[in-house]
């Protein structure tokens, strides 16, 4: 068996042949920035009787190498000084199944602090091994990660495959035998049982092993189970129980913030996530709980506080910084809009603008127009100063540019379109760019799923103002064709009022006042020009508003047919004075 192909379809192979491979007959990599610890691990392997060893000195270097090759044994240190971190390299070759079903990943490392040790246990290698080491303790851990993947190599490949009923009857069958690796085995089928609704087999598989063991895993697993089936008073207590022993267990603490949220207790929820983030700042699995529970909190300021240092976790994932730029962003706006503080009204430019400065070498250059994101972040500031034609016209500036150059923009981009636009009340337009974006893939990462928490915020806020006036639109489009234009300019000018940058709002109210100006010069040729220049004037106002906007083609076609009735009728008023 060749064990590094060069695709990754060919895990299959690598599963039949696995337990009878030799030494010999591993591909291993080893991606270390320090020559002297790579040439040293290289004498190692070699006198262990590995022989095919690649050694890459960064994790840029190493990513390229493993989009081409696959190899059995991956040994990556933990950071780089430059390009992507070594547990950045981890998740992108899991991400995008670069590894064989049975590969071994080991995280090396030289720092010892709790931070990066947590960072490191999050990505769940198959072992963490802090420098410096001997031949003989890595041989040791070599061979007990090695015994594991042999052991459990039924369930592995199921896990690999996607095979949830596989993965069951193989850990089944596998607990039933008494493994070594129970413990393991029991936390990991209970997890498959809950996410098939089978939680009476979840909680009895877990309780079966706690009467042999008294292991915090199967503890943990019993509180997630107490969770799934609504029991979060019990479930808070057994986790809670498991983190004084156990304080850093991050799949803990995201649970004890769910239960609190569950209970009705936001407060509670962020308070622990707070502290469990203050103790470990780098951990991504902390910091995405933090800003998720803050935003389902509506907590906006955490949210964005956990946003700000997550942004410099994965500063050197452009894609993702993409995503977690705008995030931010949105984060501050619902900040300052619900706090209707003037202070931070004052100070949301300067925070933006010290973000972008920040983190806008980072983005993707090829997707992410920087310039772009400036001009949309422009105008919803100008929209929460109360500038609403000032912020009409930077986001249409932005989409206008956006659809001249056929640019494939950034989905977070669009998503910053889309909500500026909702807020400013363009809803049929805002849906247009939504139908555009409904078509990209479900969110896979930590980012973009929080920038869909970010925009299921925004929707349920504006739903209500919305709602109303497509109800006022309606009711006044509807008393239009009744001939009650008296009513049907109420109704519109209260729909306007609601959302005073919908475009649809002032067009249809401008056609009532031009309406009514023509019935009170029919009506009374004497009398009835100063209520029709009355009328006029206010026409006029409300086309002025509509001034440099690129609007839509049927908007665009209606105007200039408003604007020449409205010539006509000024001209009119004019004479009869």
């Amino acid at each position: 068996m060749i064990a590094a192909s060069e695709n990754t379809a060919d895990g299959k192979n690598q599963e039949i042949a696995f337990s009878a491979m030799k030494y010999s007959d591993f591909r291993v990599i080893i991606a270390d920035e320090q020559h002297t610890f790579a040439s040293l691990m290289k004498g190692i392997l070699l006198s262990l009787g590995f022989s095919k060893i690649t050694i890459a000195s960064s994790g840029d270097e190493a990513q390229k190498i493993c989009s081409h090759a696959q190899f059995d044994i991956y040994l990556i240190d933990s950071s780089f000084r430059n390009g992507i971190s070594g547990l950045e390299l981890v998740q992108i070759i899991r991400k995008n199944h670069l590894a064989p079903c049975m590969a071994l990943m080991f995280i090396v490392t030289g720092d010892h602090s709790r931070s990066k040790v947590l960072c490191a246990v999050e990505q769940e290698p198959d072992d963490y091994i802090v420098k410096p080491f001997s031949q003989k303790q890595f041989a040791r851990r070599l061979k007990k990660a090695l015994a594991k993947k042999k052991d459990l190599e039924d369930i592995y490949s199921c896990i690999y495959r996607n095979d949830a009923p596989g993965a069951i009857s193989a850990l089944e069958k596998a607990v039933a035998a008494g493994t070594p690796y129970d413990v393991y085995c029991r936390c990991l089928l209970s997890d498959y049982y809950i996410s098939t609704g089978q939680h009476n087999l979840a909680q009895a598989v877990i309780q079966e092993g706690m009467a042999c063991s008294e292991s915090d895993y199967l503890k943990f697993a019993l509180g997630k189970v107490l969770y799934s089936r609504k029991q979060h008073e019990e479930s808070l207590s057994v986790i809670q129980d498991v983190l004084t022993r156990r304080p850093l267990m991050t799949d803990a603490i995201e649970f004890v913030s769910k239960n609190y949220l569950s209970l009705g207790m936001p407060e509670k929820a962020i308070q622990s996530i707070r502290q469990a983030v203050a103790l470990s700042p780098l951990s991504e699995k902390l910091l995405n709980t933090q800003i998720t529970t803050a935003l389902n909190a509506g907590d906006f300021m955490t949210a964005r506080d956990g946003l700000a240092l997550l942004l410099n976790v994965k500063k050197n994932s452009p894609e993702e910084v993409d995503t977690l730029l705008e995030s931010f962003v949105q984060c501050e706006f619902m900040f300052v809009e619900n706090s209707h503080d003037p202070f931070h009204i004052s100070s949301m430019e300067k925070v933006i603008g010290n973000i972008i400065g920040r983190y806008q070498a980072c983005t993707s250059k090829d997707r992410f127009s920087m310039e772009t994101f400036k001009t949309v972040c422009e105008a919803r500031v100008a929209l929460i100063r109360g500038e609403t034609q000032r912020s009409k016209r930077r986001l249409y500036q932005a989409l206008t540019a956006m659809n001249e150059n056929n640019r494939n923009i950034a989905d977070s981009i669009k998503i910053g379109m889309y909500l500026g636009l909702l807020s400013l009340g363009e809803y049929e337009v805002a849906e247009h760019l939504s139908q555009e974006l409904a078509g990209r893939a479900a969110a896979s990462d930590i980012a973009m799923n929080i920038l869909d928490i970010c925009v299921s915020r925004k929707n349920a806020e504006q739903a209500e103002r919305r709602n109303k006036y497509q109800e006022l639109n309606s009711q006044g489009i509807k008393e239009y064709k009744n001939g009650k234009l008296d009513e049907a300019l109420r109704l519109f000018k209260e729909a306007k009022r609601k959302v005073p940058g919908n475009s649809n709002a002032i067009l249809n109210k401008i056609q009532i006042l031009l309406d009514m100006s023509e019935m009170q010069l029919k009506q009374d040729p004497r009398n009835g020009k100063d209520a029709a220049r009355n009328l006029i004037q206010e026409c006029a106002s409300d086309l002025r508003l509509l001034e440099g906007i690129p609007l839509s083609k049927v908007q665009a076609e209606r105007t200039e047919l408003l604007k020449k009735d409205f010539a006509e009728i000024q001209s009119k008023t004019a004479k009869r004075q």
